[in-house]
């Protein structure tokens, strides 16, 4: 799957390439530890044609003390400046997991540096990065292949997901005859409103909420949060009942006379956060009203899926965090 992240953020044309690629790795660990045994040469060369920016989100291993951050050499150095946009060293202050180089305390101003963070000032110091001026720029790199949708690369990588709309979110909440009491659900509710869906969805047509990126099928109102995308199944479920039972399991529930909007599949019309109106990008699934139907990484064994998500719209900003390595 690491090559299909890399290759799914650089490919299509300029409105549905990524803006940049971020790589998470924790590899370099320590004195012993070099450009090639690290893996970072082949990191490198994975990036080598890449046309969009990259850089490390995140390195700086800790599992050898103390952290000497000799990765940083090679990062501004000859073996990856041509390649990456710099990195973001993991991290300034320090956690349970002690990847912090300072300590800081709520309510006291006083920040307590550790051996840590003269070691990473100092390498710093020493890198001597050459940069490219504008007009001696000269584009390199090509355009990725976009990865074919098989057993392990479960997307239709030409068509994205639909830029998230609150003004079409709300307006489909504004139709619902049966939705929940409380706008704000308590801890417990929450945890139900998967069981809630999965529960709804398993007996009816759940097509303007569902999505399936192997076919690049995405629901009307599929990117609404979690909580938007339970009351339209709970009104769906309602609505198939022909208004016999408004209900959700142990979460309150409540019936709307006059819903404030007559027809949800009006709300397609509404922009999306980026200001353009019309039909979700991205969308083949049904519209609302039919009777019918992915980041926490320390290491690099994480799949990387929630990368895929980041790449919300053609013409969103996307920060392609990849774990892939």
């Amino acid at each position: 799957i690491r090559m299909n992240l890399i290759n799914y953020f650089n490919c299509g044309d300029d409105d549905t390439r990524a803006d940049f690629y971020g790589i998470n790795t924790y590899r370099w660990c320590g004195d012993k530890t070099d450009f090639k045994t690290s893996g970072y040469e082949d990191i490198t060369k994975n990036m080598t044609d890449y046309t969009i920016p990259s850089l490390l989100t995140e390195y700086g291993c800790n599992l050898v003390r103390p952290r000497t951050f000799t990765e940083v050499k090679s990062l501004y150095g000859a073996d990856m400046v041509s390649t990456f946009s710099g990195g973001i060293m993991y991290e300034y202050t320090e956690e349970d997991n002690e990847y912090g180089i300072v300590k800081v305390s709520v309510g006291d101003s006083k920040v307590e540096k550790n051996s840590d963070y003269d070691n990473f000032k100092k390498v710093l110091a020493a890198a001597k990065p050459q940069g490219v001026k504008m007009d001696s720029y000269k584009a390199s790199g090509k355009d990725s292949t976009c990865p074919q949708s098989d057993s392990a690369w479960h997307v239709k990588s030409d068509v994205l997901p639909p830029t998230p709309s609150e003004a079409r979110c709300e307006c489909m909440m504004n139709s619902l005859g049966c939705t929940f009491k409380n706008s704000n659900l308590t801890t417990s509710e929450g945890k139900l409103i998967g069981e809630i869906i999965g529960n709804i969805c398993g007996q009816t047509s759940c097509d303007g909420i569902s999505v399936d990126t192997a076919k690049g099928v995405y629901g009307d109102f599929s990117a609404c949060d979690s909580y938007q995308r339970a009351a339209w199944a709970v009104n769906k479920n309602y609505e198939n009942q022909r208004g016999a039972v408004c209900s959700a399991g142990d979460v309150g529930t409540k019936i709307v006379d006059n819903p404030k909007q007559s027809d949800a599949s009006k709300c397609l019309s509404e922009k999306d956060d980026n200001g353009v109106t019309g039909k979700p990008s991205g969308s083949g699934g049904s519209s609302s009203d039919k009777d019918d139907e992915e980041n926490e990484s320390d290491d690099d064994s994480t799949s990387g899926a929630s990368a895929i998500a980041v790449q919300l719209s053609a013409v969103v900003a996307a920060a392609a965090m990849a774990f892939a390595f």
